[in-house]
């Protein structure tokens, strides 16, 4: 065996093709062989924008006498957790089953080549003892000698583990039959008693942004304590240290329950997330600076994330050649040689240089210190002082660029978390009526969707010209709210036709048609120890709840009652994980309130400016979703309600509210009295 990673589309995997360790892909080849050599599996999972990950390659991988005996001993593969979803998924569950606590990268993992069941999962390993871990040499061999000397040990505790992961992988419907307003107040009792009424978010250090929970939230309009969750956790995110204050973006998490240090890792999902919540924060609350944040963070995708051709890259390294996080850190020299004397004064009071360092004893990680209206100066000087501080902003960001090596940039292309971005920036772009934002979103989708979907099965990762990887759920959900998002910017034939058959195909794959399960993977991918469920939300939004959201909102613009049977199958079918743990399902708290409650839909037809106009008129409202259907449209393989629309002969519209239409509009003072019956 030899190194095996030369050829591999992942950059995560590429980084390791000349290591001394003989690592190999995960394929049916690999496993095949290590059957036949009879040795155990060391698996190790990253990705590459993970500090640690860098770390334990450095010290362990890169070590000649480890790698020699990592050779000797074990067949070694090393798996991109982006790129493979599923095994981390699977993996980091039996690691919390083996070990009782979370997971987390680098995951290291050693299987039973025959079962690929774990008999022992950890995660970051020192080369030598270090702060009460294990040496990686010394696990080297204590995993050699009981695999050697006593493997029946490790019989029982496979079974227990596979048998633990199958049970996990059966749905729990409720017996107790709550209904989805009661569990939506018990999810909200849940986020009350957690939430961090000095900082903002929920629970303490380390801090996420918990994007499905803010979610949750932003639908309870009006609910005045989701309100004030929603707004002070968005406040302190785009204030602090979550935010790159100078290049735009989010960082994956702080340190501090504060929010003020970064782990400096920016990832496309989260970004993705937020830029929608942001934009209905905007929407909702536009005498805040929720808009501001949604352009600093498109022009951050669109400067530093946008794909040759369109589509947006994976994520951005913790590490740069000045260390952890060294591109984002400053010190007042820098500050005051990269401005004039009076915008790096400003500059100081803004980002807080006038106080003490909060990154070692002389570098600042940036924070918004001071709003405009906190720097004493009086109203009428505010959009001057706005615009020196854009300034500032933007000189600060060229002389980083110029001085500093960037991190690296994990180009490969996600279906999931590229969904998630084509939908947010068309969302945004909607609300906040920003239509080239509604423009980068459909070169998004666009380029996704011959490099993706135009495989079959569809593929989940594309880089370099190559696709790879069966399309999981994710992927599919996604890229199905993708698509609606931008019909109803402009309904596209082929973007319709997308979406149908992406509904089609998560019916088929992805839903177990007698117990309600919905999976992770498809029915047509083999080869993994379980099939895990997609209940759950995790950094983004479960599958699940995002195939229920998208089933919902298609079958009302098709007609197509089977998809929204199909979504109260899922519901149901996860009535039980959502009972037991409502934080932990808010994703599908909140689709599950949708089907409920699945809003207004307003289908335009008929020729002249007028539909257009009217469409202008209503898209950004909250809530509401509105489709125009033009004379003339390929619509071959539409269904003949959607047809008949667009062929009205005079310019309508239809106001549906879930399974109720009302009597046709023919102008907009018209649409507007029925959009207002809808609503009472």
């Amino acid at each position: 065996m030899t190194n095996a990673l030369s050829n591999a589309l992942s950059p995560y995997l590429l980084q390791h093709a000349e290591q001394p360790v003989h690592w190999q892909e995960w394929t049916p080849e690999t496993l095949a062989m290590a059957r036949r050599v009879d040795r155990p599996i060391l698996l190790s999972i990253g990705y590459s924008a993970c500090h640690w990950c860098h770390v334990m390659a450095e010290e362990c991988f890169e070590n000649e006498a480890l790698a020699e005996r990592m050779n000797r001993d074990f067949v070694n593969i090393k798996v991109d957790r982006e790129e493979r979803p599923d095994l981390d998924r699977i993996y980091q569950l039996a690691h919390q089953l083996l070990t009782g606590r979370g997971g987390g990268w680098p995951l290291t993992v050693f299987l039973d080549p025959q079962s690929l069941a774990p008999f022992f999962a950890g995660t970051y390993f020192p080369p030598e003892p270090r702060r009460g871990l294990i040496g990686f040499g010394q696990l080297l061999e204590r995993i050699h000698a009981v695999w050697t000397d006593r493997r029946e040990e490790l019989t029982d505790q496979q079974r227990q583990v596979r048998q633990a992961l199958n049970a996990i992988a059966q749905p729990r419907q409720s017996e107790a039959g709550a209904s989805v307003e009661e569990l939506a107040e018990t999810l909200m009792a849940q986020l009350a008693s957690r939430f961090d009424a000095r900082h903002g978010g929920f629970g303490s250090a380390p801090k996420f942004p918990q994007v499905p929970v803010l979610s949750f939230l932003a639908a309870r309009s009006g609910d005045e304590q989701a309100e004030q969750m929603l707004s002070d956790t968005l406040e302190a995110i785009v204030r602090h240290g979550l935010q790159d204050q100078i290049g735009g973006g989010f960082f994956r998490y702080c340190v501090d329950q504060a929010w003020e240090i970064p782990h400096f890792e920016k990832m496309l999902s989260d970004n993705a997330q937020l830029l929608g919540v942001l934009a209905e924060a905007a929407a909702r609350w536009p005498h805040r600076r929720f808009r501001d944040e949604c352009e600093y963070t498109v022009d951050w995708l669109r400067r530093e994330m946008q794909l040759e051709g369109g589509g947006f890259a994976a994520s951005l390294d913790a590490d740069s050649e000045d260390g952890e996080g060294g591109f984002y850190l400053w010190t007042r020299k820098q500050v005051e040689q990269a401005l004039p004397k009076e915008l790096a004064e400003l500059a100081a009071e803004v980002w807080g240089l006038d106080g003490p360092p909060n990154f070692g004893d002389r570098r600042w990680h940036l924070i918004r210190a001071r709003a405009v209206e906190e720097l004493g100066r009086s109203a009428e000087q505010q959009p001057e002082i706005e615009q020196r501080i854009a300034q500032a902003r933007t000189a600060l960001r060229e002389a980083r660029e110029a001085e500093l090596s960037p991190p690296a940039r994990d180009d490969k292309l996600i279906g999931a978390w590229n969904g998630l971005t084509i939908e947010a920036l068309s969302r945004a772009g909607r609300l906040l009526s920003r239509p080239e934002w509604r423009v980068l979103a459909a070169e998004g989708l666009d380029a996704v969707a011959p490099r993706l979907f135009g495989h079959e099965p569809p593929r989940s990762i594309w880089r370099d010209g190559r696709a790879a990887q069966i399309a999981n759920l994710d992927d599919h959900a996604n890229v199905l709210l993708a698509c609606l998002e931008l019909l109803s910017w402009r309904f596209e034939p082929r973007w319709f036709n997308l979406a149908r058959r992406i509904a089609r195909r998560i019916q088929q794959q992805f839903v177990d048609p007698d117990n309600g399960a919905c999976y992770f993977t498809p029915l047509d991918q083999s080869g993994l120890l379980t099939r895990p469920l997609a209940f759950a939300d995790d950094a983004t939004l479960a599958g699940a709840a995002q195939a229920v959201r998208g089933l919902i909102r298609l079958s009302h613009l098709s007609g197509d009652p089977a998809l929204i049977r199909d979504a109260e199958w899922i519901v149901t079918g996860a009535s039980g994980d959502m009972a037991s743990s409502p934080v932990g399902h808010a994703g599908l708290v909140t689709a599950a309130l949708e089907l409920a409650a699945p809003g207004t839909q307003v289908l335009i037809g008929g020729p002249g400016p007028e539909p257009a106009q009217w469409l202008a008129a209503i898209a950004a409202r909250p809530g509401l979703r509105s489709y125009r259907l033009e004379p003339g449209q390929h619509l071959d393989e539409a269904p003949e309600l959607l047809k008949s629309i667009a062929d009205f002969d005079r310019p309508t519209a239809i106001v549906c509210c879930g399974l109720r239409c009302l009597a046709p509009a023919h102008d907009l003072v018209e649409l507007e009295q029925r959009l207002a019956d809808a609503s009472g």
